[in-house]
């Protein structure tokens, strides 16, 4: 029996953030124009509580080129950003931590949002910094403890998706106190976002998330190529693994997983550095950075990380990252 026919995306928005030399607008992304939109929108939540049609009406005759538009993070602080890690079985192998039994969480600080086109700072003294391409999930109502999220009802709480790097100093993550991930994942331009929030009709949301694929590129060299279907802790369970825990808002961010090829792959050495010294921090720290900086090159000034997610079968296309490492 052949599969029902998909549904068309023909009312799926993608809306961008952005500049032209004054303050920000916001706007409907439109090939290679943006089309501004009319209304006031201080936040992304407010963005979301509009329709895709309602969007597409607030659009005016007035465009703009993309080439010409500083484009900034889609996901505007304040908001709460909540990550789900080893999400990717292959992520989850490679870091020796297969297979999963619980989702792992923690979280990021809404400082570290930045824009699809900005530079990455490596902070002062950072030796092992890591890319990670996520797709990002955004809020559009609140989620608590009396909420339970379906596959089918995942459209009446994500509003939009959206393009993502965690941007990480594993250095920090497993060589500071007791293994500072908050810290090591929340400097300011650690979170790339965009460079546009798609959005699509709440009824295409699920089975938009089942399709999409995801790539990065480290210097022109594929490091990292998967597909959602390969998601170990779906979105629902997530939402509901979230909610069991604490409250969203409407804004907030939830950060699904990377898949494999990250630069920090589990080895027995690091693995034997981490059990016998957890409890000497800068002893730790020192062995690990020595082991892993002795076999890989980590993110460095002057490297250029590309991204980029599409649906699987080219009918939504979430846009492109191009992340230059600079200095502190």
């Amino acid at each position: 029996m052949q599969p029902p026919p998909r549904k068309g995306n023909e009312m799926v928005v993608k809306v961008a953030r952005f500049t032209i030399g004054g303050e920000p607008l916001w706007g409907i992304v439109d090939g290679d124009e943006i089309a501004p939109l009319g209304g006031t929108f201080v936040s992304t939540a407010d963005i979301l509580r509009l329709t895709p049609a309602e969007l597409k009406a607030r659009a005016g005759a007035e465009r703009f080129a993309t080439s010409s538009a500083n484009i900034l993070s889609p996901v505007t602080a304040p908001a709460q950003i909540v990550c789900q890690g080893l999400n990717y079985a292959d992520h989850a192998d490679q870091s020796g931590h297969a297979p999963r039994q619980t989702n792992l969480l923690f979280m990021k600080a809404a400082s570290s949002l930045s824009g699809a086109f900005e530079p990455v700072i490596r902070p002062a003294g950072c030796q092992m910094l890591d890319y990670e391409v996520e797709l990002g999930l955004v809020l559009k109502r609140s989620l608590s403890a009396g909420d339970h999220v379906t596959r089918g009802t995942l459209g009446d709480f994500i509003g939009g998706l959206v393009l993502c790097n965690d941007v990480s100093a594993r250095d920090v993550m497993f060589g500071e106190a007791f293994l500072q991930w908050f810290r090591g994942k929340s400097a300011r331009t650690f979170c790339p976002c965009g460079p546009w929030l798609v959005i699509p009709e709440p009824d295409e949301v699920a089975d938009l998330l089942d399709r999409i694929e995801i790539r990065l590129w480290l210097n022109d060299e594929l490091r990292q190529s998967a597909h959602t279907r390969d998601l170990i802790f779906r979105p629902e369970t997530c939402l509901n693994d979230i909610s069991s825990l604490m409250d969203l808002s409407a804004g907030d961010l939830i950060l699904t997983g990377t898949p494999g090829g990250v630069i920090l792959q589990a080895t027995a050495p690091l693995g034997q550095i981490l059990t016998t010294r957890l409890f000497r921090d800068s002893e730790r720290k020192v062995a690990i950075v020595q082991e892993a900086t002795a076999h890989a090159h980590y993110l460095a000034p002057g490297d250029i990380v590309r991204a980029e997610m599409r649906s699987d079968d080219r009918t939504v296309d979430f846009g492109r990252q191009l992340l230059e490492i600079v200095d502190a």
